[in-house]
């Protein structure tokens, strides 16, 4: 019988990891070399409750590992949200079967943030794709898929949340193709369209005067989290941009980032360059408002403009 190691770093993998002890399948899950956020802790105790053996990648060698893997006869692999690029030995040592799940129509949004940037710019479903680890990032050959469907209010949780729910069935699909041998490999195409880097800070920051209704709308889903929630600037104080919706307005010579109305009824409303957006849900140091309790809190007046030229620089979010 065949036994898999679990790669990941991420409570999100807990679906695939019980289909895979249920179905008798799991060896271990390898955890990432790295401090125990919230996730991973939470993780590492769902493992020690259902007393799954946890093994640790080691980011300066991969000998301890592979004697370990090696001891309980591990032969197959899967990653999912893992945050190490394994070296050659370890994909040598499955002789390439050793598979990563990574949540995009590959070869479209490669890169290590393929959900944000799929809610970024409006997309209206993913894939769930499971290819084959090689020395080139998210470059394998692709074995099988699932489509989910993105619907326009969600956010990047959630996706991430639909994506694992939909894991259970990519692997015993990847599984049964395996074992009855109707698994067909086809190779990427090298080019793609879209990518999906590392956040930065000047990413995340809106400006007015470029970004559209769409756009903004589009950030705040995609960034409705403590990390990479989209950010924008009065009187130099940053605040985190939760929800947003886009707002007919024909209005004609207002500068984008200025605010047009503001009232009980339709919340707080800012110009952008094709029309404006209602500023829904707010996040601030001293708690999370609707627009227009924000407004007021914070003294602002329709006239007055929003900022969109923060220092914020380009270091990396996550």
């Amino acid at each position: 019988m065949l036994k898999f190691a679990f790669f990941t770093g991420s409570s999100l993998s807990v679906p695939a990891i019980e289909y895979l002890r249920q179905a008798g399948l799991l060896a271990c899950v390898v955890l990432p070399d790295a401090d125990a956020n919230p996730d991973l802790f939470q993780l590492q105790q769902w493992l020690q409750q259902q007393q799954i053996t946890m093994l640790r990648y080691h980011e300066q060698q991969d000998q301890p590992l592979l004697a370990q893997l090696d001891n309980i006869g591990v032969d197959r692999g899967i990653i999912y949200l893992f945050r190490h690029k394994v070296r050659p030995s370890l994909i040598q040592y499955f002789q390439s079967h050793l598979v990563n799940i990574h949540p995009s129509p590959l070869p479209e949004y490669r890169g290590p943030q393929p959900l944000y940037w799929q809610i970024r710019n409006g997309e209206s479903s993913t894939k769930l794709t499971l290819h084959k680890v090689t020395e080139q990032l998210d470059a394998g050959d692709i074995g099988c898929e699932v489509s989910i469907a993105i619907h326009p209010f969600d956010t990047i949780r959630c996706v991430h949340y639909n994506v694992a729910q939909a894991l259970p069935h990519l692997v015993s699909e990847y599984i049964e193709m395996s074992n009855t041998n109707q698994l067909i490999w086809r190779s990427q195409a090298q080019s793609s369209s879209q990518s999906a880097p590392q956040l930065t800070q000047s990413d995340v920051l809106i400006n007015w005067l470029k970004h559209s209704a769409t756009d903004i709308s589009n950030m705040a889903r995609a960034g409705n989290s403590d990390v990479a929630s989209a950010l924008f600037m009065f009187r130099q104080s940053t605040f985190q941009l939760l929800q947003a919706s886009k707002v007919d307005c024909n209005l004609l010579g207002i500068k984008p980032g200025t605010i047009t109305q503001l009232d009980k009824r339709v919340g707080l409303v800012v110009k952008t360059l094709d029309g404006a957006v209602s500023i829904d849900v707010v996040n601030t140091h001293q708690g999370t408002f609707d627009g227009y309790r924000f407004a007021l809190l914070f003294c602002l007046e329709p006239g007055m403009e929003l900022g969109s030229d923060a220092h914020i620089g380009s270091r990396q979010i996550g």
